[in-house]
């Protein structure tokens, strides 16, 4: 007699009943690197217009402190509610191709039971327009409508545009980039007391930030499926599509470093040491791919080395900002 589907899955877990596994799974739910660079990117930007308020004579008082915390705090968790939105819709429309590549997500290996995770996107929907709400923020309200927007558009049909790789490319350079980083910024800038209005070196960390994008997305595409089958999907092999990102982030580097006395409002030699030890370390590992030998880099290896040095990016453009008040 065949088992079903019920006896072959584990049961789903339940909050009341196992509270700390329903906890690690909701943790895996919530895609940790997703969580990590976008509470990385709040608090930067957060940063950068905090370090904005020095030159006009604005002294943080006690009021001052307090009101920035609450209205990060606020930003933050409106962000959070977000991601999960977004991660979480994609996790419920890929449960059968990720029951292969990634068994370990909690829909796909049964922790978390299709109508509990769309009760899990139904809450964090409404919570991050709740707050958003709350935060009386015409800025907040349309960042989380148009990531909210942008999302199902992503990953679910009529649209979903990441059958493509080059609108899936594009949606995600939308939110990361124009969205998140402009979006977010006018919003600090409002809640801290500082005109509303998006200073250069912003604009040079949102192309960064787009830069960055581009090269995960088509990395993303390529650790994904195999040469032959990313190369019918886009039209490019594994070594093109490596050229391209080697191209794109020393492009990036070698901008930044020639043009960071150019940009104001930053240290413009903190920038361009960091930057020079950034581009070293990514030619230095981009060399190393070797995806049949286990003795060098594989695709998923140089793919998560990447986004390691776009997390650091959250880092040193904001620590720039704060040190030319220094």
């Amino acid at each position: 007699m065949p088992m079903t589907k019920s006896a072959l899955s584990p049961p789903s877990l339940n909050l009341i009943q196992s509270p700390i596994p329903w906890l690690r799974a909701f943790w895996k739910f919530s895609r940790p690197h997703t969580i990590v660079g976008t509470s990385l990117s709040i608090l930067g930007l957060f940063a950068i217009a905090w370090a904005a308020r020095h030159p006009l004579g604005l002294s943080p008082g006690t009021f001052h402190v307090w009101q920035g915390l609450s209205a990060l705090w606020l930003t933050w968790l409106a962000c959070m509610c977000t991601n999960i939105y977004i991660v979480g819709l994609n996790q419920i429309e890929d449960v059968v191709a990720d029951r292969v590549d990634k068994p370990y997500l909690p829909v796909a290996s049964g922790e978390f039971s299709a109508p509990q995770a769309k009760m899990l996107v139904g809450i964090a929907c409404s919570g991050a327009i709740l707050l958003a709400v709350v935060s009386q923020s015409f800025y907040m309200v349309g960042t989380v409508l148009l990531s909210l927007a942008i999302g199902p558009a992503y990953s679910l049909p009529p649209l979903q545009l990441k059958r493509f790789p080059l609108l899936g490319s594009f949606c995600k350079l939308l939110v990361r980039g124009a969205v998140v980083y402009i979006g977010i910024f006018l919003h600090a800038s409002s809640q801290l007391g500082l005109l509303p209005q998006v200073p250069g070196r912003i604009w040079v960390l949102t192309l960064v930030v787009l830069v960055f994008s581009g090269a995960i997305a088509l990395l993303k595409g390529l650790r994904d499926c195999d040469n032959e089958s990313y190369a019918m999907s886009c039209g490019l092999e594994a070594p093109q599509v490596l050229k391209i990102v080697w191209c794109l982030l020393s492009v990036c580097y070698g901008s930044l470093i020639i043009a960071a006395v150019l940009i104001p409002g930053i240290n413009a030699g903190f920038l361009i040491v960091t930057h020079a030890l950034a581009l070293f370390s990514f030619w230095y590992f981009s060399y190393q791919i070797q995806p049949t030998d286990t003795t060098h880099l594989t695709y998923q290896e140089f793919y998560q080395f990447v986004w390691k040095l776009f997390f650091i990016e959250y880092l040193i453009f904001p620590t720039a900002c704060l040190l030319n008040q220094i």
